[in-house]
């Protein structure tokens, strides 16, 4: 707002005339006219009847009094202009920090959001993961336990189940067909039996070994799942620390903003502390200078019928001395015949 718009909304009066009053001017009649017009709506208040002389202190004490109050609400109004001087310009400032940080927060969120879907996936990821190590646990406990037994059973048969099974027939078919002492029947007898016990061990052994074999598959399958899982734990890893970063990056970015923008609140809100006192006493101006205005108007008024009552005193008397003259000399000057005919002293 321009210094004549804050005056005119503060309702200051036009500058006062000259600081003696001598008689009633135009410029006086135009003032009681504007304070007419402003108590319209108010009941007119009843000032003392003054002396001339008190008129004449009156009139100029308050034209003085008006002239201070105009004088200090420009001053007030000049420094209005100085504290509010790059306040438009700390708000834009301030404003469009504002609105890039109400930009920017959207932004950051999703990328949050991102991270912690990308966290809820590798939390879920890993879940399964720790199953199906639970699972190759247990199949390599069962390997073990397995292979431990198929050992034993290979320790027991000493050989393999081919070689048994030729040992054993060679001898069966001894005993049957050669003809040889009962000793070295029993012997090979004993042998038989012998082998009979291997050639089972080895036979049991084969079959575990088959077993720890489709286990093993098993458990590979079951590594080979963790590998991929691993693989995509890993890769969304990646991808939530790259969001993280952004996320952080970008928190930073709006923390540094922010501050900057409550750096130009703090300077836009100082500034109106110090206009806020000034405010205040244009306040108590705009009370007090109406109230001036209307006891100047009604001593102005008072003024105008005293400077009446003299010039009508004034021209009784040139009136009288007039006649005084017409009735001695029969002669008169344009301006004393003029007052007598406007008094009707002489018809025309």
């Amino acid at each position: 707002m321009s210094e004549d718009d804050m005056m005119q909304a503060a309702s200051i009066p036009e500058e006062a005339g000259e600081d003696s009053p001598k008689e009633v001017t135009e410029q006086d009649s135009g003032e009681q006219g504007k304070i007419a017009v402003a108590q319209q709506d108010e009941a007119p208040k009843v000032f003392p009847k003054l002396s001339e002389r008190e008129l004449k202190e009156k009139i100029n004490l308050l034209r003085q009094k008006l002239e201070q109050n105009e004088r200090e609400l420009k001053t007030i109004f000049r420094e209005i202009s100085l504290h509010s001087d790059g306040g438009s310009e700390l708000k834009v400032k301030r404003d469009d920090l504002n609105a890039r940080v109400r930009e920017m927060s959207p932004k950051a969120a999703e990328l949050r959001k991102k991270r912690d879907e990308a966290n809820a996936r590798i939390a879920e990821l890993k879940s399964m993961r720790d199953q199906l190590r639970g699972r190759g646990k247990e199949f390599n406990e069962k390997i073990g336990d397995l292979k431990k037994t198929r050992d034993e059973l290979n320790k027991a048969a000493k050989g393999r189940t081919e070689t048994l099974e030729k040992a054993y027939s060679e001898e069966l078919n001894m005993l049957l067909t050669a003809d040889i002492p009962l000793e070295h029947e029993i012997s090979i007898f004993n042998r038989l039996t012998e082998l009979s016990q291997r050639l089972d061990a080895t036979k049991k052994a084969n079959v575990i070994h088959t077993e720890i074999s489709t286990e093993y598959n098993r458990a590979k399958e079951i590594y080979t799942d963790m590998d991929s899982l691993h693989s995509k734990i890993q890769s969304l890893a990646q991808e939530s620390q790259k969001y993280h970063e952004e996320m952080i990056a970008l928190y930073d970015e709006i923390d540094t903003i922010r501050k900057a923008a409550d750096s130009y609140h703090s300077q836009l809100t100082e500034k109106y502390k110090g206009i806020a006192p000034l405010r205040k006493r244009i306040g108590t101006l705009k009370t007090e200078i109406p109230k001036l205005r209307e006891e100047l108007g009604a001593y102005l008024e008072q003024m105008k019928e005293v400077q009446l009552s003299r010039e009508e005193l004034k021209t009784e008397g040139k009136r009288e001395q007039a006649k005084e003259k017409l009735q001695k000399s029969g002669r008169l000057s344009l301006d004393e015949f003029r007052l007598l005919v406007e008094n009707d002293d002489i018809k025309l």
